[in-house]
């Protein structure tokens, strides 16, 4: 992502991560949307593997190897419409991603910081 970044686009790190916890938190909404028919027989369950396998990508490509996996399980659990298991591991997914959005909120920051001190030190 870094060797994307140039002086044209200075901030393009922070904003593809906001970009991406934004979206991961609305895929894992509409999971738990999905997941949460009462009847398991109603569950979408060929949606809630095409989600999963988006949110694996997307987190995949900014360094979330543990919610990579999470979701690799979620998608398992889908294929063979396993609903309890969804659940489980839909909880997993979640749990990866508090702790990868986290640790992503600590680079958006310092990637602020940097940005704000290369034009402080441009206007000196």
């Amino acid at each position: 992502m870094k060797a994307v970044q140039n002086e044209q686009n200075p901030c393009f790190v922070a904003n593809l991560i906001t970009t991406f916890l934004g979206d991961s938190e609305n895929i894992i909404a509409q999971l738990s949307t999905y997941l949460s028919a009462q009847d398991p027989d109603e569950v979408n369950y060929a949606q809630v593997a095409t989600l999963a396998l988006t949110l694996k990508g997307s987190s995949s490509s900014v360094g979330g190897g543990r919610m990579a996996l999470a979701c690799s399980q979620l998608r398992d659990a889908s294929d063979v419409n396993d609903h309890e298991e969804c659940i489980i591991v839909l909880d997993l997914v979640n749990q990866e991603f508090l702790v990868l959005r986290e640790n992503l909120n600590h680079i958006v920051q310092m990637e602020r910081a940097i940005h704000e001190n290369e034009i402080k030190r441009r206007n000196t």
